[in-house]
């Protein structure tokens, strides 16, 4: 279900009035989201994975560089670097 203009205005005015981090539904319900995601097996599965293949994506890089910087440098973008976990 896509939202038109009007409707994506309404969720947004309500969300800031009743939603806000300052009020007390607000924190209920982030306090909700938050337990639910801690206790979601599924959700923890799904990061480990994620965590295993950024890991392995990092050694393959490393090994196809033959660990030279410049070359990884050069290679990838700044940004995305960044992200997988090479600072250099």
């Amino acid at each position: 279900m896509k939202l038109n203009k009007q409707e994506a205005k309404l969720f947004k005015e309500s969300h800031s009035k009743w939603l806000g981090e300052n009020y007390f539904l607000g924190k209920l319900f982030l306090r909700k989201v938050v337990n639910a995601i801690k206790n979601d097996s599924e959700i923890k599965n799904a990061i480990a994975k994620a965590d295993k293949e950024l890991e392995a994506t990092r050694d393959k890089i490393e090994k196809l560089s033959k660990g030279d910087k410049e070359k990884v440098k050069q290679a990838i973008p700044a940004d995305v670097r960044k992200y997988l976990g090479f600072d250099y």
